[in-house]
Formats: structure tokens, C-alpha cells, sequence
């Protein structure tokens, strides 16, 4: 019983057991900030990339492709590991906003398919309900005329996501002369020039690319890596709607076309093969995409489904002369592995930097109670006097230094959560009070601070804490319960 009161007494009574608290709250408040935030870039990084990859993705690394995809996929969908699958054609090109010429990355899709598998429905930013919430906000307070009737009645017509699910143009538009006419674009809501953020890091609609035609230029290949004859290809095109995945860096540089027409435009449908001279043999040669995604199916890992997916691979490659040795079977982990493996590597490090500077919350209880054992020696004479046994005295300060180590933590845990779960709107503070932005999503892969908390890296962090005041207290404990009590009496 003396132990507890002995400890209330001190922790009511005492100045500078609080400064101990107090340097343990900071430490343990600044190791869950850091590892908050370098674990939430983590896992924000590998939930952006596998719903941009799906679980697994067969690819020939080659710009050219590779055939039989539609073999693969209608024998991949027939297992049990596999619930959907889709081809894709990626390619790269220029874009053509009003004379503005950028390079991006060109994916030719099927919606419904990558849906299913990635959930492509989910990225389309914006929605007929933002028409029409921007009209009223502009127009609000104020009597509609009769044009703004209409207009407001072509906006409820406008169903942007049915748009960018079909891909195909809404809008009347006149062919080009020889040419062809516009098909429809979805654009990474990063890529148009207009693209613009309020202070708050929203976009707004009436900045959106929306209903603009725009050209995209393309490089046809053959299937033996040659630049086609035919040259650089043209797409007229009308932006549909844009793809907001949080990635800065796909968000930036990725544009959605059909599948059907961006495979046509670059020669990788089914075709005349001609020879070394170029004359027709009377043969097609198969349709290529790039690559194709798979989703596993409930029950069943991206790496089970993987094994099962290469298993039809190699009995293409078996069967069919024309299916390229070089295609990779490969789980999105795999996928991604260098950008993954490099901020898991970084999370680690900074995680360990800071947990070290923690150790100054050890020192700091260390020195502490070591004066507080020299302050208290009479004290402690008395009790030993009185029969207070070594295991005694040294409980008291253990007990002290587990209450400061909790005492501490806790506060720091708390504040911890309270900045971590706030750190974008501080953030959008500071910028309007001082106009300073401590993130820039143009700079990092992310549009946005991670802000949760992984709560098993929470307890662990809290429990190492209070061990720390507890090893912090360890040796003045010792100290204190070895003193003889003639000794302590006499002390001056």
C-alpha cells in the first residue's frame, strides 16, 4: 500500500517527474506521426497500384504485345482462382489540347471488362450531379430565363459516367476531311492544361476538360518491332469524362481509349502477314494487346491465381508458335516491386531514426529519477528503517516509472491521433493563414497526406514507450534499494 501512495504523492507533488512525462509524450507523439504517415504512403501506395494492375498481369514487356490473349483469357475466367480478366493495350503518344502537345501514356480498354476487374467505374471523377450542383451554385438566389431552362434540361441529359463507361462521343461532330469521326477520350484528370485546384485541393467542374476535342497521335508497330509503313496515326477525339486514381504520377500522364480503335490505329488487330518484301502471303496474323489483367477470385490469393494463370501460359507458348517465350506472369507485388520494396525500405529506416532519437525519452528518465533517488535518500533511509525490504523501495521507483510511462504515452498517443487524422486540414490551414503547403501533390505520388493510424503499429509503439520508462527507472530503482539504512540516515 505505501508503494501507491509513495507514487501519488510524487506524481501530484513533483515538478520534475512531469518533464520526464513530458519528454516521453513527445517521443512517443513523434514515432506514430512518422510511422503514421510512412506506413499510410504504404499502404495508399500498394491500394492505388493493385486497383490500377489488378491482381495479376501477364504482359510480354515488348511494345509490340503478343497474341492469343483472348485464349488466355476465356481459359483463365473458365478457374476456379479467377473471377474476371481483361486485355489492355498500352502504348504511348502525343496529346493535342488547342496546340498544347504532351506526351501520355495511351490505354486502349474495354469499361465494363476493367471494371470488373479494377474497378474503373469508381475512378470516373465526375458525375452528372456536379453539372448540375455547379449551374445552381452559379446561378443561385437568382430567377432562371428560359435559355438557362433548357440548358439546365441539357445538363440533366448529360450522364458522365455512362459516358466514360461506353467511350463513345455523345457529340455531333463532322469527320475531318479522310478522315474519321471523333470517338471519345477519358482523361487523367491531371493532363488537361485547364486542370485546376481551389485552395482547399479540390478541382472544379468548370475547369474539367469536358466536351473538348482533342488529337492523339500514335506510332503503329509490327509484330517484328518495325514502325509500320502506314506512319503516325491521328485520333480525333472528345474528352468524355477524367480518371481521378490518387496517383499523381497516372493521373498525369494516362489517357482511356477504346480498346477496338486504339488496337486498329496501331495495327494489332488481325491482319494480311506480309513477307521480308512486303507483299501479302494470304495469312492473318492474330490480334496482340500489351497485356492482360486478372482479378483472383474470393478465397483465393494473387499468388495462387498467378500459378494457376502461368500454367495456361506455358501450354500456349506450347501450342501456338506465334504466342512469345518472353510473356511474364506476375502478381501486382511483383509488378510494383521496386517502387513498393523502396518505400517499404524507407518507412523502415525513418522508422528506426526516430525510434532511436526516442531513446532520449530513456536518458531523460533515467537522469531524472536518479535525482530524484538523491533528493529522497533520507527517505529512503527511513523506510528501510522502518522495514521496508529492498524489492520494496525498488518497486516504488519501477512503479513511478511505469506511471510516468503511461502517463506519458497515452498523451502522446492522443495527440498523435488528434494531428495524424487532421494533417490535411492543418495543412490547408497553414496555407491559408501563412501560404505554405508542407505537401504538393504535384511533387509526390499522392494528391493527398495518409492520414490513419494502424493500430497494431500504435501498441506496439505505446508498449515500447513504457518499457522505456521502465529501463529509464531501472537503474536509480537499483540504486535507491541498495542503500544501506544507516547510510541513508546519515546522508546530508
Amino acid at each position: 500500500m505505501y508503494k501507491l501512495v509513495l507514487i501519488s504523492k510524487y506524481l501530484r507533488r513533483k515538478l520534475a517527474p512531469m518533464f520526464a512525462a513530458f519528454a516521453v509524450l513527445l517521443c512517443t507523439m513523434m514515432v506514430i506521426i512518422v510511422i503514421s504517415v510512412m506506413g499510410g504512403f504504404l499502404d495508399v501506395l500498394r491500394s492505388s497500384v493493385r486497383e490500377i494492375t489488378g491482381d495479376v498481369v501477364v504482359d510480354a514487356g515488348s511494345y509490340t504485345g503478343f497474341t492469343r490473349y483472348q485464349e488466355l483469357i476465356d481459359a483463365a475466367e473458365a478457374l476456379p482462382e479467377v473471377e474476371a480478366a481483361t486485355p489492355i493495350i498500352r502504348s504511348y503518344g502525343l496529346i493535342n489540347f488547342d496546340g498544347q502537345v504532351m506526351t501520355v501514356a495511351i490505354e486502349g480498354i474495354r469499361p465494363e471488362g476493367l471494371d470488373r476487374v479494377v474497378s474503373y467505374r469508381d475512378s470516373l471523377h465526375w458525375e452528372k450531379q456536379d453539372l448540375l450542383d455547379d449551374f445552381d451554385r452559379r446561378r443561385e438566389g437568382k430567377a432562371l430565363e428560359d435559355w438557362e431552362v433548357e440548358y439546365r434540361q441539357r445538363l440533366e441529359g448529360m450522364d458522365l459516367e455512362a459516358w466514360g463507361m461506353s467511350l463513345e462521343n455523345p457529340y455531333v461532330r463532322e469527320a475531318p476531311a479522310g478522315g474519321t469521326p471523333h470517338g471519345g477520350v477519358v482523361i487523367g484528370i491531371e493532363v488537361s492544361p485547364y486542370s485546376m485546384r481551389d485552395t482547399q485541393g479540390r478541382y472544379n467542374i468548370i475547369d474539367a476538360a469536358i466536351g473538348r476535342d482533342v488529337a492523339l497521335t500514335v506510332v503503329p508497330v509490327t509484330d517484328r518491332g518495325m514502325v509500320s509503313m502506314s506512319g503516325p496515326q491521328t485520333l480525333q477525339l472528345t474528352v468524355l469524362n477524367e480518371y481521378k486514381s490518387g496517383l499523381y504520377e497516372v493521373d498525369a500522364n494516362t489517357v482511356f481509349v477504346p480498346f477496338d480503335l486504339l488496337q486498329q490505329r496501331l495495327e494489332m488487330d488481325a491482319a494480311q502477314k506480309v513477307d521480308d518484301f512486303g507483299e501479302p502471303t494470304g495469312e492473318l496474323t492474330p490480334p496482340r494487346a500489351t497485356q492482360v489483367i486478372f482479378k483472383a477470385a474470393p478465397g483465393y490469393s494473387a499468388d495462387q491465381a498467378a500459378l494457376a494463370i502461368d500454367a495456361i501460359v506455358q501450354d500456349l507458348q506450347r501450342e501456338y508458335q506465334d504466342m512469345p517465350p518472353w510473356v511474364r506472369v506476375r502478381t501486382w507485388q511483383q509488378r510494383h516491386q521496386q517502387i513498393l520494396n523502396a518505400v517499404e525500405n524507407e518507412k523502415g529506416l525513418v522508422t528506426f531514426l526516430f525510434a532511436f532519437i526516442g531513446l532520449v525519452a530513456v536518458v531523460f528518465v533515467a537522469v531524472t529519477f536518479w535525482l530524484i533517488v538523491v533528493s529522497k535518500t533520507r527517505d529512503i533511509g527511513v523506510l528501510r528503517a522502518i522495514g521496508a525490504s529492498r524489492a520494496g523501495i525498488m518497486g516504488v521507483f519501477l512503479g513511478y516509472g511505469l506511471a510516468i510511462g503511461i502517463v506519458g504515452s497515452l498523451l502522446g498517443l492522443l495527440g498523435a491521433v488528434a494531428i495524424v487524422t487532421n494533417l490535411n486540414p492543418i495543412q490547408e490551414w497553414l496555407y491559408a493563414w501563412f501560404g505554405w503547403r508542407m505537401w504538393n501533390p504535384q511533387t509526390y505520388y499522392f494528391d493527398r497526406i495518409p492520414d490513419t493510424v494502424n493500430p497494431t503499429e500504435v501498441t506496439v509503439i505505446v508498449l515500447c514507450a513504457i518499457l522505456a520508462s521502465l529501463l529509464g527507472a531501472l537503474i536509480p530503482a537499483i540504486r535507491a534499494a541498495w542503500q544501506r539504512p544507516v547510510d541513508a540516515l546519515r546522508y546530508e
